[in-house]
């Protein structure tokens, strides 16, 4: 679900007084701010990836970390395609053009 369409929900909310006007505020005030807006993941999260594609990137754990299941066991099941394809997921995650299963860049 967008913001656009979680704000329309909590709108409705408040036209019907579920919800208090100080409530809609704060909701549509965490929804305008959040990441999903900038199409760009949290800093923890490239370093987990990173990290994780360095040690462990042949079992593709650092895919299956992004919510990337269905190459994650690609991945698995070809030792990260004998080390090729892992050290190209290296390469993009440190270039910050690794994206998640939503779509957004995993980057510092």
């Amino acid at each position: 679900m967008s913001n656009a369409e979680e704000i329309a929900k909590y709108k409705k909310l408040l036209d019907d007084r579920v919800i208090t006007q100080e409530d809609f505020d704060k909701k549509k005030s965490e929804l305008l701010s959040s990441t999903e807006g900038s199409n760009v993941s949290p800093d923890n999260k490239w370093l987990v990836t990173l990290l994780l594609c360095f040690f462990v990137g042949f079992l593709g754990v650092h895919r299956f970390y992004v919510g990337k299941t269905g190459t994650g066991i690609l991945h698995l099941l070809t030792l990260g395609a004998f080390g090729i394809w892992t050290l190209i997921d290296l390469i993009i995650i440190v270039l910050g053009k690794f994206t998640d299963k939503d779509g957004n860049l995993v980057t510092r």
